[in-house]
């Protein structure tokens, strides 16, 4: 593990892209330690995990990339949650790491399962949060419909309207409108990335079996997908557990859950 911590050390500064599977790969790699990679969702970029990162900075090195139809990441044509899975593997495979674990969430953490899936061998631990086997019917067609009236005129900001009611609590907007305070709007500049990336989610089901340590993590107040989900990733994941976050939404603040991930991910060390 020491060679890949040498290389990731090099290549923080000198290689910001990775051309894996005809894509040009944006990534951000931050701290030190073993290597964790964290997969962002649907219109997320590296700035997603900010403060993930920061948290784990003292114990861990941590891998954040762009996803296709999001960021700073360049490809053409449509895709699949798999291809993006592969670009992560690809990546990994350019920094040289043998073994590492993986979080994703919300659509990331398909990706981050299908990574999992795909390398059992090399992923120490998986850690989905906010996540679901299959995508609910209610949000996808919020979602559709909301990004199908900005592409025919409507302002970006409408869907992320949408996708704020979806993420957050009842108390965020209530405690927002008794303090005066504005709500931040989602950076969603790549329409056509968006509908290109919920195409893909529209595709994906996680069916197959891993024999892969997990920990699912979920809020019991989630309006986007129900805390129920987490509960489903036991028929298909035999060493999986389960961590529910009372009072959070599909949006779970990352210093609530960050730290029980790290003791997580420390236990599956190898």
């Amino acid at each position: 593990m020491q060679n890949d911590f040498s290389i990731i050390s090099v290549m923080r500064v000198d290689m910001p892209y990775a051309s894996v599977n005809g894509v040009s790969l944006h990534y951000e790699i931050s701290g030190s330690g073993p290597p964790v990679v964290l997969v962002t969702g649907f219109g997320g970029d590296t700035g997603f995990w900010k403060r993930a990162s920061d948290i784990m900075s003292g114990r861990y090195t941590a891998v954040k990339i762009d996803n296709r139809g999001a960021g700073k990441t360049s490809y053409e044509g449509q895709f699949t949650l798999e291809d993006i899975a592969g670009d992560i593997i690809g990546l990994t495979d350019e920094l040289g790491l043998k073994k590492f674990s993986i979080v994703g969430w919300s659509m990331g953490s398909h990706m981050a399962y299908r990574v999992a899936e795909a390398t059992p061998d090399r992923v120490s631990s998986l850690t989905l949060v906010s996540s679901y086997r299959w995508r609910p019917a209610r949000t996808m067609y919020m979602l559709s419909s909301a990004l199908r009236a900005v592409e025919e005129g409507a302002s970006v900001g409408y869907l992320g309207s949408i996708m704020n009611g979806l993420c957050n609590t009842d108390g965020f907007f209530e405690e927002r409108e008794r303090a005066g305070k504005s709500i931040r709007l989602p950076l969603l500049e790549n329409t056509a990335g968006l509908r290109h990336q919920l195409n893909a989610v529209d595709m994906s089901r996680l069916n197959d079996p891993i024999d892969v340590p997990a920990l699912v993590i979920h809020g019991d107040s989630d309006h986007m997908i129900d805390s129920s989900e987490s509960v489903k990733f036991k028929e298909i994941i035999p060493d999986c557990e389960t961590l529910l976050i009372k009072g959070a939404g599909h949006l779970i603040p990352q210093e609530s859950y960050i730290p029980d991930v790290m003791d997580f991910i420390g236990k599956h060390q190898t």
